[in-house]
C-alpha cells in the first residue's frame, strides 16, 4: 500500500509513495480531482461555532462519506492507499489529510504561512509601538533581558523611558515567574522553551531557525505545533529593519511577544454600515 500527495488541487500531479519506491503521478481526471476539491470546500464550510454544533456533526457524518468514495476513486487509478493519513490533498485555499480506512478527513492549513511582520503588529495596534523602541534604548545599558520582563516599569524608569502601560504589561506576559499564566498550551510551551534558551546561553542566535536541534541539546521535547510556529517566525526575530541594533536576545522578545503572546485570530463583533444598524 502506498501513500499520495495532491499538489496544486491535484492539476500539477503529485506523488505516490510506497515500501519500495517513489514516483510521480500525473494529475488525475478531472472529475476525480472535482471530487477531492469539493470535500476540501465542505471542510471549510463546516460550521464552526457552538450554536451550530448539530449541523457540524451532520456535515462531518456528510462529508466522511464523500472523501471516502473520493479515496476509493483514487485507489481506483493509481493502486492501494494505506489505512491512515495516505493522501494529502493540497490546494490554494486549503487542503486535507484522509486513509482508505474510512476515518473523517482532517483538514490542514495551507500554504503554511509565517507570523505577521512587526510593522503589521504596529499597525493593527496589536504591538505597542513604543515596545521596540524601549528595547533598543535599554541595548547600551546594564539592563538583563530577565529583569526587563520581570519588571519593565522600573527597567524603564532606570533610563528616562515613557513605557506605555500596554508594552509594559506585554513584555510582563513573557518573564519566567508568569509562565502558568499563559493560558494557551502551545504558547506556553513556546515561552517556557525561550526561557529555556535564554538560560543556557549557547543557542540564542539558533533556537527559531533550528528548534529540534536545539531542544534536543538542552533536554527538551518540542510538540509539532511549537516546532511550526518557530519555523513560522523567523521573519519576525531578528529580520526587520524595527529590530536593527537590538540585541539578539531583544529581538527573540519582539519575536515571541509577537507570536506567543499578542497575535490571536481576528474576530469580528461588530459591523455598522451607512445605515447605522449593527450588523454583527
Amino acid at each position: 500500500m502506498g501513500r499520495v500527495i495532491l499538489f496544486d488541487g491535484g492539476k500539477d500531479g503529485g506523488v505516490y509513495m510506497d515500501s519500495g519506491s517513489t514516483r510521480t503521478i500525473p494529475p488525475l481526471a478531472p472529475p476525480v480531482l472535482a471530487h477531492l476539491g469539493a470535500v476540501c470546500d465542505l471542510l471549510r464550510a463546516t460550521p464552526k461555532h457552538p450554536s451550530e454544533a448539530e449541523s457540524a456533526k451532520d456535515m462531518a457524518f456528510l462529508i466522511t462519506r464523500i472523501s471516502n468514495i473520493a479515496v476509493e476513486r483514487v485507489e481506483a487509478a493509481i493502486g492501494p492507499l494505506d489505512p491512515t493519513d495516505s493522501l494529502v490533498y493540497l490546494a490554494a485555499q486549503g487542503g486535507f489529510i484522509c486513509g482508505s480506512g474510512g476515518a473523517p478527513p482532517r483538514p490542514v492549513t495551507w500554504p503554511a504561512t509565517g507570523a505577521s511582520s512587526i510593522q503589521d503588529l504596529v499597525a493593527g495596534s496589536t504591538l505597542p509601538p513604543d515596545l521596540v523602541a524601549f528595547l533598543r534604548c535599554s541595548t547600551e545599558t546594564d539592563l538583563q533581558v530577565t529583569d526587563i520582563l520581570e519588571d519593565p516599569v522600573a527597567a524603564a524608569r532606570s533610563i528616562g523611558f515613557p513605557l506605555s502601560a500596554a508594552a509594559a504589561a506585554s513584555l510582563r506576559k513573557l518573564a519566567p515567574s508568569q509562565l502558568a499564566g499563559v493560558t494557551d498550551p502551545v504558547d506556553r510551551e513556546l515561552v517556557g522553551f525561550f526561557h529555556k534558551v535564554i538560560a543556557d546561553g549557547r543557542y540564542i542566535d539558533t533556537w527559531a531557525s533550528q528548534p529540534v536541534a536545539v531542544a534536543t541539546s538542552i533536554g527538551v521535547t518540542l510538540s509539532d505545533a511549537v516546532v511550526d510556529r518557530l519555523l513560522g517566525s523567523n521573519a519576525v526575530a531578528g529580520a526587520v529593519p524595527e529590530l536593527a541594533n537590538l540585541s539578539i536576545q531583544q529581538g527573540i522578545v519582539v519575536g515571541i511577544i509577537a507570536i506567543a503572546i499578542l497575535e490571536q485570530p481576528s474576530q469580528i463583533t461588530n459591523v455598522v454600515d451607512r445605515s447605522q444598524t449593527a450588523k454583527f
